[in-house]
């Protein structure tokens, strides 16, 4: 609406002052309040983006875990050292009795048997490895992480007494099929091994002043 124009007319007309500033005041009045709308607008956008990093925050407080620094680093070493054993035996049970592989076209049985031999050993190595790991941080990582672990393992000790047990009749046709088990209940806890430490490290939250 155009102020000046009725002004004019009304300077034009000879009307009191008192008439004019009426007239001033409620315009003045139309402004303010269309200003103070605009206002409270912008407030209540302010307002509700303020809620909802509140929310936010809250939601990231409530899946936090705080600990002080010293807890923090004896979980975090403890679950590395855990899955770099678990890493070892899942690399030696893969080798150990592969459904395919590639080898020596003129290999004999003996020599088949000797490098399933030298396999057997460094899958004993890694078993015993996770086996001392696991039981010796077990008091500084989850119970969830340590029966997942627990999996692992037992699977990697199913492989074990398989071979000692079937000896040379490892490596024919049902020895591979057992393998393949002991493998795929391996890999059960492994991965899920991997879902617990990834959940795990971010809910981790260093108290303040540690």
């Amino acid at each position: 609406m155009d102020v000046i124009s009725p002004l004019t007319g009304i300077l034009s007309g000879g009307i009191t002052g008192a008439v004019i500033s009426a007239l001033w005041n409620h315009f003045s009045k139309l402004s303010l309040q269309r200003n103070q709308a605009v206002s409270a607008e912008k407030l209540a956008k302010v307002e509700h983006s303020l809620e909802s990093l509140q929310r936010k925050a809250q939601a990231e407080i409530d899946r936090s875990v705080f600990v002080t620094r010293a807890h923090f680093e004896t979980e975090f070493e403890a679950m590395k050292d855990i899955f770099s054993s678990l890493s070892e035996i899942r690399l030696a049970m893969n080798a150990m009795r592969p459904m395919f592989a590639i080898e020596p076209a003129d290999e004999t049985q003996d020599e088949k048997l000797k490098r399933l031999s030298e396999r057997f050993k460094i899958l004993m190595i890694a078993t015993d490895k996770l086996l001392n790991a696991s039981e010796s941080k077990a008091p500084f990582y989850s119970e969830e992480l340590y029966d997942s672990v627990n999996v692992c393992w037992r699977a990697a000790a199913m492989e074990i007494n398989s071979v000692k047990q079937a000896g040379p009749e490892s490596l024919n046709t049902g020895g591979y099929l057992q393998s393949q088990k002991n493998n795929d209940k391996f890999s059960e806890g492994y991965f899920k091994s991997i879902t617990i430490i990834r959940n795990r490290i971010p809910k981790l939250a260093i108290l303040p002043g540690n």
